[in-house]
């Protein structure tokens, strides 16, 4: 299970440059970019939260 949300973790990282650079080249809508981000980001926070928290004790 941890692989996998690493996995995913990375990917929404990925998947959050892409729109930004296809923007910026004219490629893609705003509108369009914006929300794509932001699925990213909350994919980003689902995945990379458990993944990155240490258990002291």
């Amino acid at each position: 299970m941890r692989r996998i949300m690493i996995i995913v973790a990375v990917l929404s990282l990925v998947v959050l440059m892409v729109p930004a650079i296809l923007f910026l080249t004219g490629r893609m809508e705003l509108a369009t970019a914006k929300w794509i981000m932001l699925v990213a980001t909350i994919l980003w926070f689902a995945a990379g939260t458990p993944w990155l928290w240490k258990q002291t004790g």
